[in-house]
């Protein structure tokens, strides 16, 4: 179904994507670096409390992804359209109602969560909040119209909004910050205004496409046609509620080592997300691709494929990270980082690229890919104790009894990416995904 010609011409777009918008994010990230310490600490928080709150909606797009794709791999494009419409609604309604959550009572969790943080750190955060509450409709839209136009091959609508929406992110972000000097009110706003263009250029190809029809009608929601959509969705929204709250509350005990510490664990993530943008890509190729096979029931050919996506993601972020080791240093002075911010920046940068190529690959595409399959009890099980086992338990064993401080945090990160990798590159090996596959091709041959 897919050629090395396919597979590229998917690869292309979401590289694209992913390059732009974390090339983006990362002067978004360097602008709101220039206000401060305090500053980027205090996005960084807001950013730790998203990642959990979004997976009240954002688990409901993964879902919709992955059951769009295996209809189309079946040739179904009705019941296609119709996951498509009832996941745009439920999406809405979830994103709005978390939005409105956050705004009444982003003082609280804040205060809750980091009240030993400095004054001016937690009030920075406190704006962000606010904005971030707003936009949540906004992007709830954007991530599943993304989701559907994916699971129907065209990525390259998906990479003309992001990078459109960055650009919007950028521009009205410097404006307000350097021109208006509105401070990290000035970086909401960019988001905003980010958001909301990013979800009406993406109106047009999604009810332009032709294997998916949303009319009205489709819209209202039914348990039939939702049902494979939170199967899928539930436990994979668990496990980023699950991985993001462990990260929250590995966010609470960096604050607990000092704003500088909160600032070079801020621009080492951002760096390192810039690094790992071809891992990203491949990763999400994988779950539109392994769809379509799991769909089909072509089981040889989806081992198969399963293989030469890690394969190539390896191969990448290996590349990546030979090119980036040498210059580590200078790409984080980008960031105008203070000595001692920048010494634990640089000494976590090096660590992860010695981990990522390998390891990383292991921990997260192959979940993805497994996940497409419909196999994803097991992958939500694995996640679970791994990142609080490893990642959470470890850091704060690493860092109280160890003394490593913020060094000890990233170490137990990478070897949480050890402890996953194994397990699941293992199920991959045993083929014990097959049984949850939607579909079985009686022509498939194993």
């Amino acid at each position: 179904m897919y050629s090395r010609k396919n597979l590229f011409q998917l690869f292309l777009p979401a590289l694209a994507e992913q390059f732009l918008s974390t090339a983006i994010g990362v002067v978004n990230t360097m602008m709101v670096s220039g206000l401060g310490a305090y500053a980027v600490s205090g996005v960084g928080i807001v950013d730790s409390i998203n990642y959990v709150a979004m997976n009240l909606f954002m688990a409901v797009s993964t879902g919709a992804t992955v059951v769009i794709a295996q209809h189309l791999g079946a040739k179904n494009k009705e019941d296609a359209s119709k996951t498509a419409a009832q996941s745009i609604t439920t999406v809405f309604l979830l994103s709005s109602l978390t939005g409105v959550a956050l705004y009444l009572f982003g003082d609280q969790i804040i205060n809750f969560l980091f009240g030993n943080s400095e004054q001016i750190v937690k009030s920075a955060a406190k704006i962000y909040l606010v904005c971030s509450s707003i936009s949540y409709p906004l992007l709830g839209l954007f991530n599943v119209f993304t989701g559907i136009l994916r699971a129907n091959n065209n990525f390259r609508a998906s990479m003309l909004a992001a990078v459109a929406s960055n650009l919007v992110n950028l521009i009205t972000g410097a404006l307000c910050i350097f021109q208006l000097h509105l401070g990290v009110l000035g970086a909401g706003i960019g988001m905003i205004s980010a958001r909301l263009v990013g979800s009406l250029i993406l109106l047009y190809p999604l009810f332009r496409s032709a294997n998916i029809k949303i009319t009205r009608k489709s819209c209202v929601i039914t348990h039939k046609v939702l049902k494979p959509v939170l199967y899928i969705g539930i436990p994979a929204g668990l496990d980023s509620l699950v991985f993001n709250g462990g990260k929250l509350l590995v966010q609470t005990i960096i604050a607990s080592l000092g704003t500088s510490a909160l600032a070079a664990n801020s621009i080492a993530s951002s760096l390192n997300n810039l690094i790992n943008i071809p891992g990203n890509a491949v990763a999400i190729v994988s779950v539109t691709v392994v769809g379509y096979y799991a769909g089909a029931g072509l089981k040889t050919e989806l081992k198969k494929v399963i293989n030469k996506l890690m394969l190539y993601s390896m191969i990448l972020l290996g590349a990546v990270s030979l090119v980036f080791f040498p210059f580590a240093e200078h790409f984080l002075k980008l960031y105008s980082p203070a000595d001692d911010v920048l010494k634990m920046a640089l000494h976590i940068t090096y660590l992860t690229l010695v981990c990522i190529p390998i390891f990383w690959s292991a921990a997260f595409v192959t979940p993805a890919c497994l996940r497409s399959t419909g196999d994803v009890v097991y992958v939500t099980t694995v996640s679970i104790l791994s990142m609080w086992i490893v990642r959470v338990f470890g850091g704060y064993l690493l860092v109280k009894y160890a003394g490593l401080g913020l060094m000890g945090i990233w170490i137990a990160w990478c070897f949480d990416w050890v402890t996953r990798g194994v397990p699941f590159y293992g199920r991959v090996l045993s083929r014990r995904y097959e049984k949850h596959l939607p579909a079985e091709s009686e022509a498939d041959i194993n």
